[in-house]
């Protein structure tokens, strides 16, 4: 299992990029995102995956905690708030100008647009064994049953 624990902070596009690569292939149900539009706060918590290491720890997941503050807008794209069951699998995180895209599986999107903001991904609780291994190959994604 990892021992290492993530906590990052972005507030540029570069930042938001290595946060993408991060987060790449976390799960992320629906039932644990919320915005608040008094705070102007998306919170969000994934599944992260953690890849194999040198040191011989395997594949895992662990809790991860998205917080990105500043936010003046939400839109929503193929995802319907009321499937609280629902999973999404992250893809990539991607800025544009004054916006952050959480693109997922299956043309599901979050799209934030941002005024004065950050971003805090910290990882939180014990890691455990992922069940599989994503694995990307040309413009589809294939899950690999470990």
């Amino acid at each position: 299992m990892t021992d290492k624990v993530i906590k990052l902070k972005a507030k540029d596009a570069d930042d938001v990029l290595v946060i993408s690569a991060v987060l790449q292939d976390a799960i992320a149900p629906v039932s644990d995102m919320t915005f608040d539009t008094d705070a102007k706060n998306f919170i969000m918590v994934v599944q992260r995956l953690c890849r194999p290491t040198k040191d011989g720890a395997g594949l895992a997941r662990i809790c991860c905690a998205v917080n990105v503050r500043g936010v003046d807008h939400t839109q929503l794209h193929g995802i319907d708030l009321t499937q609280q069951g629902r999973i999404l699998d992250l893809l990539a995180v991607m800025p544009d100008g004054r916006s952050v895209t959480f693109i997922f599986a299956g043309d599901a999107k979050i799209r934030l647009r941002l005024g004065d903001w950050s971003m805090i991904v910290e990882d939180f609780g014990e890691a455990w064994p992922a069940q599989c291994n994503p694995c990307h190959d040309g413009a589809s994604s294939v899950v690999k049953v470990s």
